[in-house]
């Protein structure tokens, strides 16, 4: 993205146009890592039968005002809404699973489950941007409806630890859980924790007070360092587990142990949406160039009664989670990243002279000559990418130089350069050099795929 600022001429000039704060371009090895992320984890979910499905970026505001909860920091400060010419309330998504959700029950799909969702593309949420964190940020997420059995959280946590084993994070992973417990559960904790906060409130950042009588239990996920003791010292909901979400809750963990998942129980994880129920996990990175604040990079969890806050008539269960590509992309090992095919470059040397001296710096090598020349280079380059080859085709002007344009070369990578020229076409051939050992010969053009050892 990118914007004018105000004034954009002072004294005759044009101000250059500027990226908006907390967005970012994504150039090189960085996209070579999200297109790597991505499609890891796009097969991964398919390897699990999961469908890939695409939501709109903009959505009625009631998709996520009803969902996220009105106390919420996001519905709070943090949403980008706006209102259109039709009079409609418009926001941009600040995350995936309300738009899923939305679209489940656009489509009538809640009559036809169970039903198996990935999806990726851009959030957005207006928050202070730093390390880790942007206003746009891209997210890959899964959510799966119509299943309610604590098997079904088993084995969307163990997706989601085969995604970031398979990209090559296991070593420095850890995965916390929790569980939040039935509605009766969490009724009676919600009571225990509204009483604590009240005799601590004077210790309590401004927000969290505000929120000990709308719901008590947001302030357990605050990020403001004066809230930090009176979290610290809190009762936990393990305390208040009826049977159900207790029995339920030792299903899930027995059911890693005997994965071979390696899980932390973290009873004060709460998460920071309003619809999670029972279970909920995070997946940390011990990266310190992360640092603790910005260390989860993949998290979810149960939400059974989503489908009925968003106007659904039937219940439906549901469980997701939802992974930070960029934060992905920021710690990800460039050793993991498979290397690109090297691509074989096409340069035409139009005039006889040059093509037999191909070692010209400084000569501009482009003529208007003979466009023929160059429409065969443009069907060899057809050819080989024909046959999967990577090929770069050099559209030269007046200003190249044969030395600059094998300078930019070089930086593609490029395993050979083809020269094309008016002296070796009349022999049937062209000049191939490789360039990673500096040997330059002629070669019938039958036999180039030979040469370069495809």
């Amino acid at each position: 993205m990118a914007a004018l600022t105000k004034e954009s001429h002072i004294e005759g000039r044009i101000e250059p146009a500027r990226p908006i704060r907390g967005t970012r371009d994504r150039f090189g090895s960085e996209n070579i890592k999200y297109r790597h992320i991505l499609k890891i984890a796009s097969s991964i979910a398919e390897l699990y039968c999961y469908d890939h499905v695409s939501t709109p970026i903009l959505e009625l505001s009631q998709v996520f005002e009803r969902t996220l909860g009105e106390d919420s920091d996001i519905i709070g400060k943090e949403l980008y809404s706006f209102v259109d010419k039709g009079d409609d309330k418009l926001t941009l998504r600040p995350e995936g699973t309300a738009g899923i959700v939305r679209a489940l029950i656009s489509n009538n799909l809640i009559y036809d489950l169970p039903q198996k969702f990935y999806y990726y593309g851009p959030m957005f949420r207006h928050e202070r941007p730093q390390k880790g964190r942007l206003r746009q940020f891209e997210q890959f997420g899964v959510e799966l409806f119509g299943h309610e059995h604590p098997t079904s959280d088993i084995e969307v946590i163990e997706m989601a630890w085969t995604f970031l084993n398979k990209i090559g994070l296991g070593d420095s992973i850890e995965l916390e859980i929790n569980s939040l417990g039935d509605s009766e559960s969490r009724t009676k904790y919600r009571d225990v924790v509204r009483e604590y906060l009240r005799k601590n409130e004077h210790h309590l950042s401004e927000d969290s007070a505000k929120r000990i009588s709308t719901n008590p239990l947001r302030v357990l996920d605050s990020k403001n360092p004066k809230d930090a003791p009176v979290i610290q010292d809190c009762p936990t909901i393990t305390e208040y587990y009826n049977s159900t979400s207790a029995k339920r809750f030792d299903d899930v963990c027995q059911g890693l142990q005997d994965l071979n998942i390696l899980y932390k129980i973290n009873p004060r994880l709460v998460r920071g949406l309003d619809y999670y129920d029972n279970t909920i996990f995070e997946f940390k990175c011990l990266n310190p160039n992360l640092g603790t604040a910005q260390g989860t990079v993949l998290a979810g969890g149960r939400y059974d009664g989503l489908v009925q806050i968003m106007g659904g008539k039937e219940k439906v269960p549901g469980i997701g989670w939802a992974a930070g590509i960029d934060r992905l992309a920021m710690i990800l090992n460039d050793n993991f990243i498979p290397s690109r095919k090297r691509p074989i470059a096409i340069i035409i040397i139009p005039d006889r002279e040059k093509s037999e001296n191909l070692s010209t710096e400084t000569e501009p090598i482009i003529s208007s000559k003979n466009n023929k020349l160059y429409y065969y280079g443009l069907n060899l380059s057809k050819f080989l990418r024909d046959k999967d080859i990577p090929t770069l085709f050099y559209h030269s002007s007046h200003q190249s130089s044969l030395k600059n344009i094998l300078s930019n070369t070089v930086k593609t990578n490029a395993s050979h350069v083809i020269f094309v020229g008016e002296n070796e076409i009349a022999k049937g051939e062209v000049t191939i050099k490789d360039l990673d050992n500096k040997i330059q010969k002629g070669c019938k053009i039958e036999n180039i795929l030979q040469y370069i050892k495809i």
